[in-house]
């Protein structure tokens, strides 16, 4: 179909472009003795969402009609409160930021009532008592605003919801660059689903994949009218569609198979329909988008949720691979994709007729797409761990050229690999926190030459497309993003480049409103002589890099060039090196091993490590502690993977390995591997050394990963380093994070605590389990938090449950994890802390019932004993102190605000100005939410059966 036919037929209404962004907060400064912000709210009609976006250099109090709803803790980025369900009543409210002396705040509240209108109300100099200190965006770099660093960006979606609209947001609303213009071509009509992959066929028409089951077929006329037919309605979530080779390939993630459509006679219909893989494991990060490859064979993505194929290729480039982990994480079998096996997310390559399948790359998350460039270089945008921000161990969403035999890290849990480790490989460029799915080039665009050669990758949660800029190095590339679409929402699944030369996508997913956009350049037209035909013109495959360092016998086998492939150890570019050390392991050893046992290449020496046996183990570790005098990161990972693989070293080699492992360093990622490699050795001298970089840590990343390292040394403390490990814990919490990162502390906390003597535990109690606020800032990303309890949740459970036949050790392990043992006398046993400060538990059955006891622990202000009820006060220089009454005389109230800890506030009763009993228990809700339902069931079988 000719460009200038299509144009005739894509006669729509261009809207025009107009920017729909927030405007920007003003920092609001407190007086010395503090003061509270505020600001009439009052929303008209249907409220579909509100979001108030907090930022402030001290804590701060969201104050809505008097009343305190949250309070929030300084930060770096704005801190997320949905307001909706306090605004949608249709009443003027009052919003205040309660702020104390000298701090300054800011304020961005969304109203969101139809997905054209955004209403937004910044903190100004409007809002009462207001003292306006600037602008939040003075400085871009720190603007706590940037809806690109604020975790409740990623709620955007959730406006495309069903029941919001009928229609795909406004194109009218979108941000592009200059000179470009989008139109919504078609929103999906009832009956239509949402849509997640699209394709055109060769007669120009669209074909749509429907979230649910089927195919939609969507054709232009001339006239402007559009029809859309149902042409297939079997296949299930189709998330790939690929034209090529005279047939619709279509990957139906629900179906759990890759399909080859065809029809023979040119009728529309598809007669022949041929499974080509079938794949069996989960449907989340499952089978994705398919793209054509240089060499005519179809390249699949799958996530990690997807096992291999069980007539793989055994001669594919992707092998030989394991966990890995010099400690393996007891906890990493219990979290996230439970059902995850390795290589994880991986990249198939597929023969047309289904006869081959080859395994090209795997260690990936959820690769939802993939895209060649001109040279035959294959790229994936691979999905982040969202609920992992702040940890040691999350990597960002990113950019990554994938090679063959690529491992790209991802592991369960804690375990995935950090960039550095030599056995993984870099990206091209990281993103950030977004929500990957489709990515294309922009060749065929008509585009100008910057964008037309740009890959596009699309960020759903946070509804924008952005425009990748790749510069080529030696055997990779360096890149620069661009957000070259943005909206709200935005909820984009998929696009191409179209036979027009105009850039088409989609909005859909999660059952949210789909629509087809169409985005074009408006400005002068650029020459596009040689341009249409360039994609794969001068490919020299996907192997390049492996065929550059190899030569195949005609019966399969290997014969390396080994001058060749150890002059390619010794490359900067970690992509060479990756693909000399894929080609040593992909031949026999004994052709090798002497070379690489002599040498300096820490790249040979681990293709022996992981290729090699048991009795290569001394040997590896002499040849690593010679060529690296002094430890360096390859050569850590290089005994880390022999001791992972072949077992503990011997006695001298232990020795030698502590002695040779000199710590601390100067570099923080050499810090954090030499301490994994010692606490592992059970260094007698790591602790100690780990104190001064853990009081000097700043980051979530430090403050977490040493304690959660030394965790596994359960002797060898002094009182005061634990105190230092748990006061790291605490000042971890303080950090923004998800919610793997608060569970994380969770448990190293407990973990450490579980160690401690009783005498200990007790001295420890204040810094084991501060005081919290009564209500606490949700730090987690939206959607992702431990479970939140309910008595209706339990109940069904607590009739079933025999007492007699729970797990004690692990009721005990409860009633550490939910901190019950700091505050409260729990049992006789010496071996256990016993708290003072709450209610003595050890007879409680005798009062409650199995089903009482847990709704106090569910709902701890339902009821509280007046002895243990806080007293918050008032004084008239603008304090507010809470806390238990320790006493009172005529003169003077003394408050403990935190009931572990000795400190306590004496307040002259001349300087109270309002003085009032706190209707909030002590004790915080929640306790529980870090705990299963069988380790709740266990902790209420331990009252039960107390003796």
């Amino acid at each position: 179909m000719s460009r200038c036919f299509l144009f005739l037929l894509l006669a729509v209404t261009c809207h025009a472009q107009m920017a729909n962004r927030p405007p920007v907060p003003q920092w609001l400064a407190a007086p010395e003795g503090g003061t509270t912000f505020t600001h009439a709210v009052k929303h008209e009609g249907k409220l579909l969402k509100a979001v108030l976006l907090t930022a402030s250099d001290a804590a701060v109090e969201i104050v809505l009609d008097g009343k305190t709803i949250a309070a929030l803790k300084a930060a770096e980025t704005a801190t997320g409160t949905d307001l909706t369900q306090q605004l949608s009543d249709g009443k003027a409210h009052e919003l205040g930021l309660r702020v104390p002396g000298r701090a300054k705040a800011a304020a961005l509240l969304e109203l969101n009532g139809d997905l054209a209108a955004v209403r937004w109300i910044v903190s100004d100099d409007s809002w009462q008592n207001a003292v306006v200190a600037g602008a939040t965006d003075a400085d871009a770099t720190k603007n706590p605003f940037d809806l690109k660093k604020t975790f409740d960006a990623y709620n955007s979606w959730q406006l495309a919801k069903p029941g919001a609209q009928n229609q795909a947001t406004d194109p009218a609303t979108l941000t592009l660059p200059p000179g470009f213009k989008a139109e919504l071509i078609r929103s999906a009509q009832p009956g239509e689903d949402s849509w997640v992959s699209m394709a055109f066929d060769p007669q120009g028409r669209i074909t749509l994949g429907k979230e649910k089951k089927g195919l939609l077929r969507l054709t232009l006329s001339g006239s402007g009218d559009q029809k859309m037919e149902v042409i297939d309605d079997e296949l299930l979530e189709c998330r790939g569609l690929l034209y090529a080779h005279g047939s619709l390939f279509a990957n139906a993630n629900n179906t759990k198979a890759l399909f080859r459509l065809t029809d023979a006679d040119g009728d529309g219909t598809f007669e022949k329909r041929q499974e080509l893989i079938r794949t069996e494991g989960g449907v989340g990060h499952g089978r994705n988008h398919i793209k054509l490859g240089p060499d005519g064979d179809i390249y699949v993505a799958h996530g990690n949720n997807v096992l291999l194929p069980k007539n793989l290729d055994p001669d594919s480039p992707l092998r030989n691979y394991a966990p890995d982990q010099l400690i393996p994480n007891p906890w990493d079998g219990s979290m996230f994709d439970g059902n995850v096996e390795l290589p994880a997310g991986h990249i198939l390559r597929v023969k047309p007729d289904g006869s081959k399948i080859t395994l090209i790359a795997g260690g990936l998350r959820n690769p939802l797409d993939i895209a060649f460039n001109s040279r035959g270089d294959l790229f994936t945008f691979d999905a982040d761990m969202e609920r992992d921000v702040g940890t040691p161990w999350y990597m960002p969403t990113r950019v990554l050229q994938i090679v063959p035999g690529g491992d790209y890290g991802w592991r369960r849990g804690t375990g995935r690999y950090p960039a550095w480790y030599a056995d993984t490989l870099p990206s091209v460029i990281d993103i950030g926190l977004s929500s990957p799915t489709g990515i294309y080039f922009g060749y065929g665009s008509d585009f100008p030459q910057k964008y037309r050669e740009a890959l596009y990758i699309l960020d759903w949660s946070y509804g924008r497309i952005i425009a990748v800029h790749l510069k080529q190095g030696v055997a990779t590339y360096a890149a620069e993003q661009e957000t070259f679409i943005s909206g709200r929402p935005l909820n984009v699944t998929d696009g191409c480049i179209g036979p027009d030369g105009a850039m088409w996508f989609i909005t859909g997913g999660r059952g949210t409103q789909s629509g087809l956009y169409r985005v074009y350049w408006a400005g002068t037209k650029p020459s596009l002589v040689g341009m249409r035909d360039r994609i794969f013109r001068h490919s020299s495959g996907p192997e390049q890099y492996a065929d550059a360092i190899r030569e195949r016998n005609v019966d399969g086998g290997w014969t390396p060039d080994l001058s060749f492939t150890f002059r390619c150890m010794e490359s900067p570019d970690r992509f060479v090196t990756n693909a000399a050390r894929l080609d040593l392991e992909r031949s026999d050893p004994v052709l090798w091993r002497e070379r690489a046992l002599a040498g300096k290449s820490m790249h040979a020496l681990l293709a022996l490590a992981r290729t090699g046996d048991k009795n290569d183990l001394p040997s590896i570790l002499d040849a690593v502690m010679k060529a690296a005098p002094s430890p360096t990161l390859d050569a850590l990972r290089v005994i880390a993977v022999a001791i992972a693989r072949h077992g503990a070293p011997d006695e001298a080699h232990h020795q030698k390995l502590m002695e040779w492992a000199v710590y601390p360093r100067d570099d923080v990622f050499l810090n954090r591997e030499l301490c994994r490699l010692l606490v592992y050795l059970h260094s007698p001298k790591v602790i100690e050394k780990t104190m001064p970089l853990l009081q000097a840590a700043t980051t979530s990343e430090d403050l977490l990963y040493y304690p959660f390292m030394l965790r596994y040394l359960k002797d060898g403390w002094t009182l005061e380093q634990r105190k230092i490990a748990f006061e790291a814990l605490n000042k971890a919490e303080k950090m923004n994070g998800a919610s793997t990162f608060f569970k994380a502390i969770s448990d190293t906390r407990s973990e450490l605590a579980a160690a401690l003597k009783p005498e200990e535990a007790t001295q420890l109690a204040a810094v084991i389990s501060p005081a919290k606020p009564a209500v606490l800032s949700a730090h987690a990303l939206p959607g992702h938090s431990f479970k939140n309890w309910t008595l209706e949740d339990l109940t069904p459970l607590l009739a079933k449950m025999d007492a007699k036949t729970r797990s004690r050790e692990s009721a005990k392990d409860a009633l550490i994890r939910a901190q019950c043992v700091f505050c409260h006398k729990v049992s006789n046993d010496p071996a256990l802390p016993a708290g003072v400060f709450g209610p003595d538990l050890v007879q409680v059955s005798a009062r409650f019932n199995r089903r009482d006891l847990l709704d106090h622990i569910l709902n701890p202000s339902k009821f509280i004993d007046e002895k243990f009820r806080y007293v918050t006060v008032k004084t008239s220089d603008g304090k507010t102190i809470t806390g238990s009454l320790e006493s009172e005389d005529d003169e003077r109230v003394v408050l403990r605000p935190n009931p572990l800890a000795p400190e306590k506030s004496e307040i002259a009763k001349a300087m109270i100005k309002e003085r009032s009993v706190s209707e909030i228990s002590p004790m915080p809700q929640g306790l529980l939410n870090a705990l299963k339902a069988e380790q709740i069931l266990d902790l209420l079988a331990w009252f039960e059966t107390l003796r």
